[in-house]
């Protein structure tokens, strides 16, 4: 999930050759807001990855503002070790 409109999601997507479906919370910002990691000032989310299974419990949560890469090798741990 990400705040960036559908038109950037589709470049993003196409350029890295993704196979899942990506969601936009734009341009209402709900599920930032509902996650509590929605900032007013300046109005962008914070960077938070969560990991949620398969029955919707989050298993790991991730925030980093500056490492990238620590939130996806973060989640795929999280993740191998789910299954």
């Amino acid at each position: 999930m990400s705040v960036d409109p559908f038109p950037s999601q589709g470049a993003f997507a196409k350029e890295l050759e993704v196979q899942f479906p990506l969601l936009s919370d734009w341009p209402s910002y709900k599920t930032a807001k509902d996650y509590q990691v929605w900032r007013e000032s300046p109005p962008l989310p914070a960077r938070v990855t969560y990991v949620i299974d398969k029955e919707g419990i989050i298993r790991g949560v991730i925030e980093s503002e500056t490492d990238m890469e620590l939130h996806s090798r973060e989640a795929l741990k999280i993740a191998k070790d789910l299954a």
